[in-house]
C-alpha cells in the first residue's frame, strides 16, 4: 500500500525563495534610490581663480583678478590673515573680515552700499582690480590705525602729534616687510583663492 503522506517541509523552500528574492529586490531599489539621490544633491565646485594683492599702510589694500572664472560679489568674502611674524598665533588666531562697504572698484563704486544694503559692484572678472582704500582703513576692520602708527601700545596724543598702537596692528610701522594673506572665500566657507604679500609703507 502506498503512502500518501505529505511532509511539512515541502513548502518551505519556496517560500524562503519567495523572500530571499524580495530583499534582493528592495536592497537594489535603496541602492538606486541613494544613488541617483546623491547625484542630485552634488555641491558645485568653488570658482577657480588667480588672485595677487599688496598692502600698503598708506594707500590700503590691492586686489587684481588675474584670471580664472568671474566672480559674484554677493557671494564672496575677503579676509586678511596675519603670518607668525606679527605675533604668535596671528596665523591662526589674527584673521581679519574685511568690510563689504569698503573694497571698492577702480571708479569707486563699493561692493556693499552700507546705507540701504544693496550690491553696487555685482562681479569681479579676470583683469579687474578691487581696493580698500587708505581713506577707508579705519572702516574696513584691517586696521583702526589709520594714519600708520608706531610702538607696542596704545597711546594718543604723543609729542610731535602722532599716536602708537598695539604691536599686531597691521598699520603699526614696526611690522613694514611682514608677510600676511589675502584670502577670497565663499560666504559657505570654500577657498577660492589665497595670496601673500609682505605688509609696505
Amino acid at each position: 500500500m502506498k503512502d500518501f503522506s505529505f511532509s511539512r517541509n515541502a513548502a518551505v523552500s519556496p517560500v524562503v525563495g519567495v523572500m530571499l528574492m524580495l530583499v534582493v529586490t528592495i536592497v537594489i531599489a535603496a541602492l538606486v534610490s541613494a544613488f541617483s539621490g546623491g547625484l542630485m544633491q552634488t555641491d558645485q565646485k568653488a570658482p577657480q581663480v588667480s588672485i595677487q594683492a599688496t598692502y600698503s599702510q598708506m594707500h590700503g589694500l590691492t586686489m587684481t583678478h588675474l584670471g580664472g572664472d568671474s566672480l559674484e560679489t554677493q557671494d564672496l568674502q575677503v579676509l586678511i590673515r596675519p603670518s607668525d611674524e606679527l605675533g604668535r598665533g596671528q596665523s591662526e588666531y589674527g584673521q581679519i573680515l574685511v568690510n563689504e562697504s569698503t573694497i571698492s572698484d577702480v571708479k569707486g563704486n563699493y561692493w556693499l552700499n552700507a546705507n540701504d544694503g544693496t550690491f553696487g559692484v555685482m562681479s569681479w572678472s579676470a583683469g579687474e582690480t578691487m581696493y580698500v582704500r587708505g581713506s577707508d582703513i579705519n572702516n574696513s576692520g584691517i586696521s583702526n590705525d589709520y594714519p600708520p602708527c608706531y610702538r607696542e601700545y596704545t597711546v594718543t596724543n604723543l609729542p610731535g602729534g602722532g599716536h602708537s598702537c598695539y604691536v599686531t596692528s597691521l598699520n603699526n610701522q614696526i611690522n613694514i616687510g611682514k608677510t600676511i594673506s589675502v584670502e577670497i572665500v565663499k560666504k559657505n566657507g570654500k577657498m577660492i583663492a589665497s595670496a601673500s604679500m609682505p605688509i609696505e609703507p
